[in-house]
């Protein structure tokens, strides 16, 4: 039986349970309005650019006039940078008094900007205050003697680079249009590698520091220090300690020096980078640098690019260089690289496919081998460097056959400029005779990439067929899987200059009928070295050096093994850049009287008494003017 006291209890606990979870809906409104208002709060401030700041510096678009950069001190909201003034703060950088801090009170709006797909090329940092090595007392007076010996025995003023910053600005002498040049936004970073062996320390330093105050550090995934078992007290504690605020920079020492090729080749092995990017551990690269050496790549994995380079005077280190680039890299027989006059056929193509064709990059069949950037991973597919090469020599040629010939290309870049210390000689020994380690690999190379041309090689040094160059297998089978074309190909394709034997009359010692013989004493090495009469060598020059040797071509050229002869000088031949227009640089020879009759209708003759090659009116029974070649191609 139901009482009324049971009916109220009952209806009270209803009307109690209903209110409960009246508040708790209520409760759950009011938090999910509160959270979704806070959200917006949030997101509103972080859209103002009101975030947290951090220590590692967080780099937008470089072409803008403020970056935001985070860093953890305290009382500070933000760090407004403006690159004009100072330029190139890498993520390294530990000093945040080198930024320009603001209080909160003192900041503007900075407006969120959005990123470019194209950008200007990063300009770098200037007016920093002067970094020196730690244990060099610059208040010391000058030692001249001291200096003099120390240049003698470094074959570089090493006195004077100790006492000069490390950090040094570097003049941008770039041409005008390298300025107006856009790159991509997103490029891919590189491993910028540095090979030394007992290199000095302030030189080493200064190519590091100088590639992390020129470069934007996104695209420097780390600077790769390889030392090849350096013996000198320098390049032990204090290089560790001048590097050790620099997470970017990467020591690798070697256990035993292996020489600079295999150094190279494991340097590449320990990089990390999607590019790799050697430059020799004694340059400093200027403004704008990297991203005309990166894009190339990004847009064709299979290009390499190579940097213009400008000298940094081995004693006084003044920098001296040209707006842009004026040659390109060519080849002799003898496997040299040497720097040749643009081709007219390489002006014509970047007029036409550059908008700022004085500065447009140029196909080169060679590069000097110290300073170039490549895919990594191409880099690898190509087979490397040969571990069988020695110290130095050769392998910048060795690689420069294997882009072409394999499916490559190789391109100098203008807007990318690089001083160099060119030093008078080597400082550092071969680990064995400098003359034998460099025959050595250029033969090594020869044997692997000159194909049916490799007697032509041998008939300039024939005493090089003798030299064992070890066991080349392994290189024949990267040609053979990478399917590469033919050395003669590379000629006629990619450096025309260069004539093969089939394009020849003549070769050798151009001898008279007096025993007298065409003599370049290294004067085509240059342009406007003379060409002189000399003794000739026994064997029909089998045995002669390349000072000697000449060639003859069925376009009517008579040239060295680099330049051509020129008679339009009043003191004789003289060699220079070979122009293809006939004119000075014209000679027919006629196989019955074997006189060279040059375009102005003279004869090439031999001066006993000025021991020139001149030019003289024919005299059909002169015998200094009755000529013939060691090997005849007619």
């Amino acid at each position: 039986m139901k009482t009324p006291g049971n009916s109220n209890d009952s209806g009270q606990i209803c009307q109690n349970l209903i209110q409960t979870c009246r508040r708790d809906v209520l409760r759950k409104r009011f938090i999910v309005r509160w959270g979704l208002l806070l959200f917006f709060i949030i997101l509103v401030v972080h859209l103002l650019g009101k975030s947290v700041i951090k220590l590692d510096i967080d780099y937008e678009d470089p072409t803008h006039d403020k970056i935001r950069a985070d860093a953890n001190t305290e009382g500070w909201d933000e760090v407004v940078f403006n690159p004009r003034k100072n330029k190139g703060v890498n993520e390294n950088l530990k000093n945040l008094a080198d930024l320009q801090p603001r209080k909160k009170e003192e900041l503007q709006e900075v407006a969120v900007a959005v990123e470019p797909q194209l950008v200007h090329a990063f300009t770098g940092k200037t007016n920093l205050p002067p970094v020196y090595l730690d244990f060099v007392d610059m208040n010391q007076p000058w030692d001249k003697k001291l200096e003099d010996s120390i240049k003698s025995e470094w074959k570089m003023n090493k006195y004077l680079s100790d006492r000069t910053p490390l950090n040094r600005d570097t003049e941008d002498l770039r041409h005008a249009t390298c300025g107006e040049r856009t790159y991509q936004h997103t490029l891919p970073a590189a491993s910028i590698i540095l090979v030394f062996y007992n290199e000095a320390l302030s030189v080493l330093l200064r190519t590091a520091y100088t590639v992390l105050k020129e470069s934007d550090p996104r695209l420097v995934h780390e600077i790769l220090l390889y030392d090849d078992c350096s013996t000198i007290d320098e390049l032990k504690i204090p290089l560790d300690r001048h590097i050790a605020n620099y997470p970017k920079i990467r020591l690798v020492r070697a256990a035993e020096r292996g020489g600079l090729v295999k150094a190279r080749l494991y340097a590449s092995r320990a990089a990390r980078g999607e590019v790799i990017l050697f430059l020799d551990a004694h340059c400093e690269p200027t403004p704008g640098w990297l991203e005309p050496l990166l894009e190339p790549i990004a847009k064709d994995r299979t290009t390499v690019t190579v940097p213009s380079l400008d000298d940094i005077n081995w004693e006084t280190l003044k920098y001296a260089g040209a707006e842009t680039v004026y040659v390109i890299g060519g080849v002799n027989w003898l496997m040299n690289m040497l720097w040749a006059a643009i081709p007219k056929r390489e002006e014509m193509r970047r007029q036409k496919e550059d908008p700022y064709p004085i500065t447009g990059n140029l196909k080169t069949a060679s590069m000097a081998g110290g300073l170039f950037a490549m895919d990594r991973q191409y880099f690898k597919e190509l087979g490397e460097y040969d571990e069988g090469l020695g110290v130095w020599g050769g392998e910048n040629m060795e690689l420069s056959f294997k882009i072409w010939m394999c499916g490559g290309s190789m391109i100098m870049v203008p807007c990318s400029k690089v001083g160099h210390i060119f030093r008078p000689s080597h400082p550092y020994d071969f680990m064995g005779n400098t003359g034998e380690v460099v025959t050595r690999n250029y033969i090594r190379v020869a044997r692997v990439w000159f194909d049916e041309e490799l007697d032509f090689f041998f008939k300039i040094r024939p005493h090089f067929k003798d030299i064992d160059v070890g066991d080349i297998s392994e290189r024949l089978a990267i040609r053979e899987r990478l399917k590469c074309k033919s050395y003669a190909w590379f000629i006629k394709t990619i450096y025309p200059e260069l004539p093969l034997q089939r394009d020849l009359i003549g070769a050798g010692q151009f001898r008279n009928e007096n025993n007298r013989c065409m003599d370049t004493r290294g004067g085509d090495l240059r342009g406007g070295g003379v060409l002189h009469l000399g003794p000739c060598h026994d064997g029909q020059g089998r045995d002669s050096n390349s000072n000697r040797f000449m060639m003859f071509t069925k376009d009517e050229k008579m040239m060295g093994l680099n330049f051509c002869c020129d008679s339009g000088y009043a003191e004789g031949l003289q060699f220079h850049t070979c122009h293809n227009q006939g004119g000075a640089q014209g000679f027919q020879y006629n196989a019955e009287t074997k006189q060279i009759r040059q375009n102005n209708g003279k004869c090439v003759t031999g001066d006993e008494q000025k021991q020139l090659v001149t030019t003289a009116e024919c005299r059909p029974d002169d015998k200094s003017q009755r000529w013939d070649f060691d090997y005849k191609y007619f």
